[in-house]
C-alpha cells in the first residue's frame, strides 16, 4: 500500500490519463479522488461516471450530452459528463463494460480533446482529466480475439497504472481499516463503541473478504448498530465471518455398530447440537442428567 500511496502523488504531479486496476470493493473511486485532490485541478469538479450502470442507448448521452430534439425525449439541450467536468477530472468506473460505440467515440475525445454532442454539429473544446478504473485485469486481454475494451483505447487510458491489492493480502492493514471504520460508524451512529474483542479481530483477520473494504465497512457499520457493549464482540459479527458452519441433524451408523458404539456416536453429536449444553442434551435423549453424566464417564 505504501507503494499505492506513492503512485497516487505521482500520478497527482502530472495531468497524464491513470488506470486504476482492482476487484470490486478495493477503493478504486477513493483512489481517483485522492489523485484529484491532490492535482492542480482539485478547485474544479470531480464528476465519477459508472458506465456499467447506464444503459447502452444512454451512455453517449450522460458522457457527450445532446441537443434539444436530438432524440425522443430530448426536450432541451443538455452537457455531458465531459462539458460538467471542465477543468476537473473526469473518472470513469468500469470501462470494460462500455460499448465500443462509445469506446471510439472515447478514444476521438482523447485524441482531439473535443467532443460533438449528440444531435449536434460543432466540435466543443473540453480540458478534462481523464482517469478510469475496471475490476477486469485488462493487461490479461488477448487483443487479437473479443476483449473487452478495443486495444487503442486501453492504451490511451493506461498510460499510468495503478493496481489495487484485495483486502485479503493486506494483513495487518484490515485491523487497521476495522478501527478507523469502527470510530467512523460510532460517531456517524452517536454509540459509545470503541474497541474490538479480541475474538472479534481474530475473525476479521481470518476471513477472506471477497466484498474487500466494501463489505468490511458494512460490516463494521451493522456490528455498531447492534452491540449493546462499548465493543464490538465475535457475536455481533455476521455468521459468514464468525466461521459458523450449519449443524448435521442427521447420523449415519453403518450396519454391524454395536449399540454401545451407536449411544457414544448419538451422545457425542447432540452435545455437538447443543454446543455442549448437558442439561438440553438429557432432555433430547429422554434421560435424566445423572444417566447422562454416568454415560459420559463410561
Amino acid at each position: 500500500m505504501k507503494t499505492v500511496f506513492q503512485r497516487i502523488c505521482d500520478a497527482a504531479a502530472t495531468d497524464v490519463t491513470v488506470l486504476i486496476l482492482g476487484e470490486s470493493g478495493t477503493g478504486k473511486e477513493l483512489v481517483a479522488q485522492s489523485i484529484h485532490r491532490r492535482s492542480s485541478r482539485a478547485n474544479e469538479p470531480f464528476i465519477p461516471v459508472n458506465t456499467g450502470a447506464i444503459s447502452k442507448e444512454l451512455v453517449g448521452s450522460e458522457l457527450f450530452g445532446h441537443q434539444k430534439g436530438a432524440f425522443t425525449g430530448a426536450t432541451e439541450t443538455k452537457p455531458g459528463k465531459f462539458e460538467q467536468a471542465k477543468g476537473g477530472t473526469l473518472f470513469l468506473d468500469e470501462i470494460s463494460s462500455m460499448d465500443e460505440a462509445i469506446q471510439v467515440s472515447l478514444l476521438r475525445v482523447l485524441e482531439t480533446r473535443k467532443i460533438q454532442r449528440i444531435g449536434g454539429r460543432r466540435f466543443l473544446p473540453v480540458d478534462v482529466r481523464i482517469i478510469s478504473a475496471s475490476n477486469v485485469n485488462l493487461f490479461q486481454s488477448d487483443f487479437s480475439k473479443t476483449a473487452v475494451i478495443r486495444q487503442d483505447v486501453f492504451h490511451r487510458l493506461s498510460v499510468f497504472t495503478i493496481t489495487l491489492p484485495p483486502l485479503r493480502d493486506r494483513g495487518e492493514d484490515i485491523i487497521l481499516l476495522s478501527e478507523e471504520l469502527l470510530e467512523e460508524a460510532a460517531n456517524q451512529y452517536n454509540k459509545p463503541v470503541y474497541a474490538f474483542e479480541s475474538d472479534a479481530i481474530e475473525a476479521l483477520t481470518a476471513y477472506s473478504w471477497p466484498g474487500n473494504i466494501r463489505e468490511l465497512k458494512n460490516v463494521i457499520q451493522r456490528a455498531v448498530l447492534i452491540c449493546r457493549d462499548d465493543k464490538i464482540s465475535l457475536d455481533n459479527l455476521p455468521s459468514r465471518i464468525r466461521g459458523d458452519q450449519p449443524k448435521e441433524t442427521t447420523i449415519t451408523v453403518p450396519v454391524g455398530t454395536t449399540i454401545r458404539e451407536m449411544e457414544q456416536i448419538l451422545i457425542k453429536r447432540t452435545l455437538e447440537l447443543t454446543g455442549g449444553n448437558r442439561k438440553k442434551t438429557a432432555e433430547i435423549l429422554g434421560i435424566s442428567r445423572r444417566a447422562l453424566y454416568n454415560k459420559l464417564e463410561r
